[in-house]
């Protein structure tokens, strides 16, 4: 893996291209930042209320993130995972920023957050009719800590926090002033947040976001994000795309350590001089974003030109009773995902041992290229993370894997010509639908059209095909069908719409995803160290999407040759092993 030492500096990737000095400075300043707040001490009170100890995970775990994504950068490998971190970064700033306004109405919203997320799993499991033995574990995987049982009466009277839509709405309803230098001394903490909000607004945040979120689910146009000019498809990061990522993940993580402290003043450690050091971090953080605005050009949010509605969703009427776990139901932390481990090691090797060549056949398809580079970007990440300080970055990459192999399997897995060209005209007609609406949102605030195709448009080496989209379009199916498709070879069809809900808990930062990344073993907790169930579902998953991926799309760029099909059996074979193991972790089918 390329390191970053060996591109900050002179700019010189180890293949004799040159990274600009405006992208090489975004670096550093992002570094910068990074090494900061990397030296902020973690403080835990396990005694404590469960919303206390969620308050003072957020940080540590947005902290894992950020350096996750910072190191990514450069890398080779992993571009569209910096965008699924710095999306889940964007919506922690939103969440922390609110909570930070008005602390201790807010903070007990982390408790009914977690609630309503295991009211949602279990609705999984009922509507799908998937099993799952260990799902205490899913619900408590840290015991000991404090009460995450969520059946006292704190938990079940807390009141509901607004979703990711409603807190964007809100955020924009509120207008944050423009950065002031003034508040870096002097001010106490909600003056340093009000400065911060400020950086989180960039202009066509709603465009931003869609391009977060293009990322973020590991689509057609997330992958594009990838497509440079002299770079390898799937695997590096264009400069403006890389940017905007690294922006609102700078601030996002900034804004989420300043909501913290608001939040959870007691969680300070005494040692350090608290003015002195949010100060300095928002002074770096105010240099990433100088940076990154020099490269994607998008500047300061103009104010809003009409009031912004904000919305408002339902919430369940009750909770179902299985979210409620008893104390005596509580299992203990005993898996181990090494035989699953050793099993990926041989769907590795697997990997490696055959690779297409797109153009010895002609022009090869552009999103089949992306299918197959992304789904190997994608799955290095997995490998070269998942036993490493990085290991949250290979949940993200199991889910963009997942998602991707979904709707690539629903695409492919029928033989009817005709049904394969009915779905592709959908296939493509979604994305340049969700093409054109991005550039709606991002002119609709502030952007300039020029500017905003600008951020959505291919390098000129690319021929791209038509842009007409069929009147009356149908829509792609909904995410959960198509897993349902996916899954219909197992004998619990149904247990990939569930384990894409569970990866997700990571990378929306739920509070139960954050109690999966940390491990209580004797009385310590090992920060940064995936639950054997949450690391055994991202290696399964993993593997069985990019075999899916890197099978059928290999098939199709060597034109179905005798090597493409023995490499697509091989790949299941060695993937459904890795199932066979890890099933016995995490429970499900």
């Amino acid at each position: 893996m390329t390191t970053m030492q060996s591109l900050v500096g002179d700019g010189r990737w180890p293949d004799g291209r040159v990274t600009s000095a405006e992208t090489v400075r975004l670096r550093e300043t992002s570094r910068a930042l990074r090494a900061h707040l990397d030296t902020l001490p973690a403080v835990f009170h396990f005694d404590e209320p469960g919303d206390q100890f969620l308050a003072e995970s957020a940080f540590p775990f947005a902290r894992w993130r950020y350096g996750c994504a910072t190191s990514l950068l450069g890398s080779g490998i992993g571009g569209t995972v910096v965008g699924a971190l710095a999306r889940s970064l964007f919506e922690d700033g939103l969440r922390w920023q609110w909570i930070g306004q008005s602390p201790a109405e807010r903070r007990p919203t982390l408790l009914s957050s977690m609630l309503l997320e295991r009211d949602r799993i279990c609705g999984y499991l009922e509507d799908h009719d998937v099993s799952c033995p260990n799902l205490p574990r899913w619900f408590v995987p840290l015991s000991g800590v404090t009460d995450l049982t969520g059946s006292s009466l704190d938990w079940l009277s807390a009141p509901d926090a607004p979703n990711a839509e409603e807190l964007l709405d809100a955020f924009l309803a509120s207008s944050p002033a423009a950065p002031d230098p003034a508040r870096l001394t002097g001010g106490g903490v909600q003056d340093l947040l009000e400065t911060a909000r400020g950086m989180l607004a960039v202009s066509g945040l709603r465009g931003a976001v869609t391009v977060l979120a293009h990322a973020g689910h590991g689509n057609l146009l997330g992958l594009q994000s990838t497509v440079t000019a002299d770079g390898v498809p799937g695997h590096d990061l264009r400069a403006d795309h890389e940017a905007l990522f690294i922006h609102v993940a700078a601030v996002g993580v900034t804004v989420t350590l300043l909501g913290a402290c608001c939040a959870v003043p007691e969680c300070w450690p005494e040692e350090v001089d608290q003015a002195g050091f949010l100060g300095t971090a928002v002074r770096l953080t105010e240099e990433v974003v100088q940076a990154a605005n020099v490269v994607h050009g998008l500047g300061h949010a103009q104010p809003a030109s009409a009031p912004v509605k904000v919305r408002q969703s339902q919430r369940p009427s009750r909770i179902r009773p299985a979210a409620l776990v008893a104390a005596g139901d509580v299992l203990p932390d005993v898996a181990s995902a090494d035989h699953v481990i050793a099993a990926v090691k041989e769907y590795e090797a697997a990997v490696g041992s055959w690779c297409p060549r797109p153009w010895a056949h002609g022009d090869a398809k552009l999103a089949s290229i992306l299918a197959h580079a992304g789904a190997r970007s994608a799955f290095a990440t997995v490998v070269n993370t998942y036993d490493q300080h990085g290991a949250v970055a290979a949940v993200f990459s199991a889910r963009m894997l997942l998602e991707e192999a979904a709707r690539f399997s629903w695409l492919t897995d029928d033989p009817d010509d005709g049904t394969f060209l009915e779905r592709s005209k959908r296939y493509f007609d979604e994305f340049r639908a969700r093409k054109k609406k991005a550039v709606a949102r991002f002119t609709g605030n502030g952007v300039g059209l020029r500017a905003a195709r600008r951020l959505l448009e291919l390098p000129d080496t690319i021929a791209e095909g038509p842009d007409d989209i069929a009147k009356g379009r149908l829509q792609l199916p909904p995410i959960d069908q198509m897993l349902l498709q996916m899954g219909a070879p197992y004998p619990e069809p149904g247990w990939l719409p569930v384990a894409y809900s569970l990866l997700s808990q990571v990378t929306h930062s739920t509070p139960i995803g954050l109690t999966h990344m940390a491990r209580f073993l004797d009385g310590t907790l090992y920060a940064h160290e995936p639950s054997p169930e949450m690391l055994a579902l991202a290696l399964d998953t993993a593997c069985l999407a990019s075999a899916g991926l890197l099978g059928t799309s290999g098939v199709l760029l060597d034109h179905g040759s005798e090597t493409s099909q023995k490499y697509r059996l091989e790949l299941t074979r060695r993937a459904l092993a890795v199932h066979g193991a890890a099933r016995m972790v995490h429970g499900l089918d």
